[in-house]
């Protein structure tokens, strides 16, 4: 049966705010993506089905539309991804649908493991999801993508320019528009001169911002290259 807003059917039970938001959600394009409820009908050229159970993640949400605004900009095709804070799996499961070579996805969040492997079968791809630490992950990714809050990006920020293979891309995003320059600043600390800030983009009060690591891969579309 599939899944609709009124009978579920997934791999956890769903808390009752989960259940609420569920008549609200409808479905977004960003770029080639078109990411759906998977009780509505599909939109877009790629076209994504996902239930967010109780994660994080429907698609909609301005953090979510930057960092997919931004993957369809840099080309996932091919490329070795790693979607960090994976929530419901919807970063991923775009990038492995556009033809990436390889997808891993981390949260720390046991549902949202459960929930973005759900989806990735629904959806026909696979991809590597799991609770591992992003300290113990070995890399390096062309394309790193990282939807968390600004205290997580402060914990991670090491390790994430670690993981971004030489020449690749790192986007970080959940970042309030309030709290980009520290983001961008610690990036670029984290990086030692090997992170070069490529630009940040803006939506309802979000931010995500994009760094090359040893050059630029993908180019700029505009904002504050060249700085933090």
């Amino acid at each position: 049966m599939a899944p609709s807003h009124t009978d579920p059917t997934g791999p956890t039970e769903l808390p009752d705010w989960a259940l609420a938001q569920r008549e609200h959600l409808e479905p977004a394009i960003v770029g080639r993506f078109g990411v759906h409820p998977s009780w509505c009908r599909p939109v877009g050229r790629v076209q994504v089905s996902i239930d967010p159970g109780p994660t994080f993640g429907h698609g909609s949400h301005p953090s979510t539309v930057l960092v997919l605004a931004e993957l369809d900009q840099f080309g996932p095709e091919g490329r070795s991804v790693l979607d960090v804070g994976c929530g419901s799996g919807v970063l991923g499961i775009c990038a492995a649908m556009a033809g990436a070579g390889s997808v891993v996805a981390v949260d720390v969040d046991p549902d949202a493991v459960a929930w973005t492997r759900f989806n990735a079968e629904a959806n026909g791809v696979s991809l590597d999801a799991s609770t591992a630490p992003v300290a113990d992950l070995g890399g390096p990714f062309e394309l790193v993508l990282a939807n968390v809050l600004p205290s997580v990006h402060a914990e991670l920020a090491a390790d994430l320019v670690r993981l971004t293979a030489d020449g690749g891309t790192l986007v970080a995003s959940g970042v309030p528009e309030e709290r980009a320059d520290e983001v961008a600043v610690l990036y670029v600390a984290a990086g030692a001169g090997e992170l070069v800030p490529e630009h940040r983009n803006r939506f309802d009060g979000w931010t995500a911002l994009a760094f090359s690591k040893g050059g630029s891969k993908g180019g700029s579309k505009g904002g504050s290259k060249g700085s933090p």
